[in-house]
């Protein structure tokens, strides 16, 4: 049972900074991953955090893309406009949230994997359930699911007020690493990982690729 419009519970304002327009994600998504680490992920009525871990899906050379084999019923949204949401159920399950990066029909997104929370908690953690440390509330994309209670409905809609989950600009810059992706069969050694150096909110470890920026 998700805690989404609990009235004992405090309501969850956007934070301060600047909604990022859909011009933002119009570009290829490993340039647009590496910048969405430290911007802050925010569900309207929920609460969220700044994101510490996030994937790259390429529209070419990319086995594990959603898209490598063209346009589906499933991966449809992939293919739209760019700055709108696509959620899909892993292992039918966990709702894993993405954003449609590039130019419309080029299929490309950004897999959210983790977010350090923000703020009020109270709805995460029901969300969430029983967990043993904050740290658990976010760190994995099936969890970024659960605890923002992401629905199928959201699939295909823009960022913003239509769907009510936000990208926004605080200001904060953190320095950023690159590694290979996690939890593929296929594409694992491209290093399309981009995580916030240093942060204790992380899915898993894996090589570092280059510097932080």
């Amino acid at each position: 049972m998700t805690c989404v419009g609990t009235d004992s519970l405090p309501s969850h304002e956007l934070p301060f900074g600047r909604i990022l327009p859909a011009g933002f994600f119009a570009r290829p998504s490993d340039k647009v991953a590496r910048e969405l680490i430290g911007k802050v992920l925010w569900r309207r009525g929920v609460g969220g955090g700044r994101l510490t871990e996030v994937e790259a899906y390429l529209p070419k050379d990319d086995p594990a893309c959603h898209a490598a084999r063209g346009m589906t019923k499933r991966n449809a949204p992939m293919f739209g406009p760019a700055g709108h949401i696509y959620v899909y159920r892993s292992y039918g399950v966990h709702i894993l949230l993405n954003l449609v990066c590039d130019e419309e029909s080029v299929g490309s997104a950004v897999l959210i994997r983790s977010f350090e929370p923000m703020g009020d908690t109270d709805r995460l953690r029901c969300n969430r359930g029983e967990i043993a440390t904050a740290k658990a509330l976010s760190c994995g994309p099936g969890r970024v699911g659960q605890a923002l209670a992401l629905y199928m409905g959201l699939n295909s809609l823009s960022l913003g007020e239509t769907s009510g989950v936000y990208i926004i600009d605080d200001g904060e810059s953190p320095p950023v690493r690159c590694t290979t992706r996690i939890g593929i069969s296929q594409g694992g050694e491209l290093p399309l990982r981009y995580l916030m150096a240093g942060s204790g909110y992380l899915s898993g470890q894996g090589r570092t690729n280059g510097g932080g920026r």
